[in-house]
């Protein structure tokens, strides 16, 4: 970083007359490749100024129904799963059932050409399944799984623990949190969360977001939420918290676009 100050600072940012930072830690990397610090602004991230409609308790009850999801009872969700994810969240599913919780799991894989590995993964189960392509569910499952697009952030509002997919080894990256953290879900996430590392760490430490090391650390910390309707509402809270903190991003980018454009205009 040192070597490439002198380097960044006279050629990549000389004629730039503002640098507005997603992060306080993008601003610090900034100043640090030598930006002038008068010249840093941090405006935060553009992605967490989401606002997704919400649908009422009507709309949520046909939705369960078409799903195969009992009307009452806990839902499991796997947001944008990847392989091996699935088979973790059916066995958190097991355990669940196996403390006399009644859930369901609701399985959205990020891939939704992948129905054929997760129909294969599911027969082998014994439980009771039904893909979203085919229409209706003529009666009630253990196991929805929605293999259509365009549908997360409406699905995202049956759950009550809501699992971040391509989090765990050997996938790399992870599924954005950033919707069930809006829509106050009690989030799960593994370790490989590099593409929002720190938007999950921001959710770890406020209390909205658990980190799970391995699929056996998943379904441990899945039944325990499940299991725990206080713990699950502290989390809820704190996400809506973090997101209505995290909102506003938009209005500070424009405010300083603004300001520089006022400046050009007066020279």
């Amino acid at each position: 970083m040192c070597r490439l100050r002198p380097l960044a600072a006279g050629l990549l940012f000389d004629g730039v007359t503002r640098v507005l930072a997603a992060s306080a830690q993008d601003a610090a990397r900034f100043k640090a490749l030598g930006v002038p610090a008068d010249r840093v602004t941090l405006t935060g991230s553009l992605k967490l100024d989401v606002a997704i409609p919400l649908i009422g308790e009507v709309e949520k009850a046909k939705l369960r129904a078409e799903l195969g999801l009992p009307p009452a009872g806990l839902v499991l969700m796997g947001s944008s799963t990847w392989p091996g994810e699935e088979a973790a969240l059916v066995q958190a599913l097991l355990a669940a059932r196996g403390r006399g919780l009644a859930a369901s799991l609701l399985l959205v894989p990020r891939h939704a050409e992948r129905r054929d590995e997760v129909r294969t993964l599911l027969e082998r189960t014994g439980l009771r399944f039904h893909f979203r392509l085919q229409g209706a569910a003529p009666g009630g499952v253990d196991v929805a799984v929605a293999d259509t697009t365009g549908e997360l952030r409406k699905l995202t509002q049956l759950a009550d623990v809501v699992f971040i997919g391509k989090s765990l080894a050997p996938h790399e990256g992870g599924q954005t949190p950033v919707e069930a953290a809006v829509l106050g879900r009690p989030i799960l996430h593994g370790p490989r969360m590099s593409n929002f590392r720190e938007i999950a760490r921001s959710l770890d430490t406020a209390g909205a977001a658990l980190e799970v090391a391995h699929a056996s650390a998943l379904v441990e910390a899945a039944v325990g939420l499940l299991g725990d309707p206080a713990r699950r509402e502290r989390m809820s809270a704190a996400a809506r918290a973090w997101s209505e903190a995290s909102r506003g991003a938009g209005e500070r980018t424009l405010a300083a676009l603004r300001e520089e454009l006022a400046k050009a205009g007066s020279r």
